[in-house]
């Protein structure tokens, strides 16, 4: 990548620096030609620009906007945080414990998790739609979303929605 924004801004240089000397005074080049040739630099200029500006502020990294569609499970952190996988099967939530010694796998009407900002919250399912509790206060404040917003075990915040955690 690094050697196409050297060759193209080695590009654009290039083709100001013949725009300017073609446009020196008495040299007999026609006005339209110096008009043609300073607005296809002056668009050459802006593409390279804008691209190079793009790739700059653009992050392409493992977020969970990238990839959550190749997993139909979640590898999440419980209240306790303890590391958990999980999965969606007849309606409930199927968890697995990677500390099995002292955990055992079930099957959970709801899931408790830690969120992006670290934030514990508990997540039942509704139709085609989760339903969320802060802290697991059911009889508090329940948001209504389509997708879990949480930390997996290397503490990457990903998002998973129903239909990816159904099997």
């Amino acid at each position: 990548m690094n050697y196409v924004r050297e060759r193209t801004g080695k590009m654009a240089r290039s083709l100001l620096l013949l725009s300017a000397q073609r446009l020196t005074p008495n040299e007999g080049v026609e006005p339209i030609n110096k008009v043609i040739l300073i607005l296809l630099a002056a668009v050459l200029t802006t593409i390279i620009a804008a691209k190079l500006a793009y790739e700059a502020t653009s992050y392409t990294g493992s977020d969970p906007v990238h990839q959550p569609w190749v997993q139909n499970t979640m590898e999440f952190v419980a209240w306790n945080d303890q590391q958990w996988i999980a999965w969606i099967h007849d309606g409930a939530f199927e968890q697995i414990p990677q500390n099995e010694k002292d955990w055992s796998r079930h099957s959970n009407p709801t899931l408790a998790f830690t969120d992006w900002e670290g934030e514990k919250w508990q997540v039942k399912i509704d139709g085609d739609e989760f339903l969320l509790a802060h802290r697991g206060d059911w009889a508090g404040l329940v948001e209504r979303t389509s997708a879990i917003r949480y930390r997996d075990w290397t503490g990457t915040n990903q998002l998973r929605t129903l239909v990816q955690l159904r099997r």
